[in-house]
């Protein structure tokens, strides 16, 4: 082999420099690669749940993480008209961080991997693609990659196929996923930043039409990020009549904001976002484990996305720091990761699922009944609670069988 290590990691996404930092601080020899030169300033924003801030203070990053994002204390859910129907507050719940964190990708993903590069025992090699996977009986024992036209061969104990949604280690390895575009179902998301004129601070908001939603983020520095769901035939007919009418779906959804949304004038402020699902049936072979959206995905993400990558990726190494010390790197016990993680994994996505149809149906009298419902959750404490400390990451039990009777207003809150 050319270059040795004990985990190779194959894409430097913020799962696979999550991961690095993580083996890299157990002080294990870490190679870490990615196909890019060097990583793009995605306009980007991404939301950390209490679990994640507590994860990264762990891995000694927090501080760092901080200084690019805005704090928040509280998650809105309303109506047409930004009527509000309930708020959980992180400040009232009974759990080790109280708080979220709203930030730019590029920073948030910067900030850890600055922390890797202060590393000896971690080694990164931009510009190297994944290539041919090497095997020594049965087991993934590393990787031929492509470099400046030159072929490495890196030999691994484990590997680690962190390269997102299209991963080709993915597809090597023979694991089956399934992917679901929401687009093929007719919704489209798309993304806004504004100079915050209001000073919406320490809070985030969703807010459900019919057949469109909108979520609005606090950003450092006075600014403002509003993500918009609709039904692909709305924004056609949005497109048809213009800019203006753009503006006024926003309006409809949140009039508070009518200074940042008086911001848009154009259509090319608009970024468009992909909406998908990813489903992966097994997350491991002998020798080699998927990490992040190459194992599981979701958009909308309802500000889970980065989460689930953090999470997935401190669990991930805890059952490789295991399998090293103990020299089991077969399949039943790089699975465990999955066993741990899974349960969870598919909630947040029945959640994600469970959203996206409650603004994608565009039929009143189900809005109406959906409108009730998230009223009822305000005058359930319990419920509430519960969602809270599934949103926040730190359970992963789906709402009890009286919970969701109080839910469907068949009992009293």
């Amino acid at each position: 082999m050319d270059i040795e290590s004990e985990v190779l990691i194959v894409g430097a996404g913020i799962a696979g420099v999550a991961l690095a930092l993580a083996m890299g601080r157990k002080g294990r020899q870490v190679v870490l690669i990615e196909r890019s030169k060097q990583f793009p300033n995605i306009p980007k924003g991404d939301f950390l749940q209490p679990i994640t801030i507590d994860l990264l203070d762990k891995l000694g990053v927090l501080p760092e993480v901080t200084k690019h994002c805005a704090h928040v204390a509280r998650v809105n859910y309303g109506t047409l008209g930004g009527v509000n129907c309930f708020t959980g507050s992180y400040e009232e719940m009974d759990m080790p961080v109280r708080y979220a964190l709203n930030g730019d990708h590029h920073h948030i993903h910067q900030s850890l991997f600055n922390a890797i590069e202060e590393m000896p025992n971690v080694r990164f090699y931009p510009g190297m693609n994944a290539g041919k996977l090497l095997f020594t009986d049965h087991y993934v024992s590393g990787i031929e990659a492509g470099s400046a036209g030159k072929t490495v061969r890196i030999g691994s104990k484990i590997l680690v196929g962190s390269d997102g949604i299209k991963s080709k280690i993915r597809d090597q390895l023979g694991l089956k996923y399934h992917l679901y575009p929401y687009e093929e179902k007719m919704a489209k998301m798309f993304a806004f930043t504004f100079h915050d004129v209001t000073h919406t601070r320490e809070e985030a908001s969703f807010f459900f039409g019919e057949g469109v939603s909108c979520g609005v983020f606090p950003l450092p520095g006075q600014r403002l990020r509003i993500y918009l769901a609709l039904r692909k035939d709305i924004w056609q007919r949005i497109r048809e009549d213009g800019i203006e009418s753009l503006r006024g779906m926003l309006l409809s959804l949140c009039p508070h904001l009518q200074q940042e949304i008086s911001q848009i004038v154009d259509f090319k402020q608009v970024q468009s976002i992909p909406a998908y699902y990813l489903h992966t049936k097994k997350w491991a072979i002998n020798g080699a484990v998927l990490l992040g959206d190459a194992c599981h995905a979701l958009s909308p993400a309802l500000g889970q996305g980065m989460n689930l990558a953090i999470q997935g990726a401190v669990e991930l190494s805890n059952t490789l720091e295991e399998a090293l010390i103990t020299d089991d790197c077969s399949e039943s016990q790089l699975r465990l990761y999955e066993k741990k993680r899974r349960k969870y994994v598919r909630l947040i996505q029945r959640n994600s699922t469970a959203h996206t149809y409650c603004w994608f149906v565009k039929n009143r009298a189900f809005v109406t009944l959906r409108n009730a419902a998230f009223r009822r959750i305000g005058k359930c404490p319990n419920l509430l609670k519960e969602q809270m400390l599934t949103t926040s990451g730190y359970s992963d039990k789906p709402p009890s069988f009286s919970h969701m009777l109080r839910f469907a207003g068949i009992m009293k809150p």
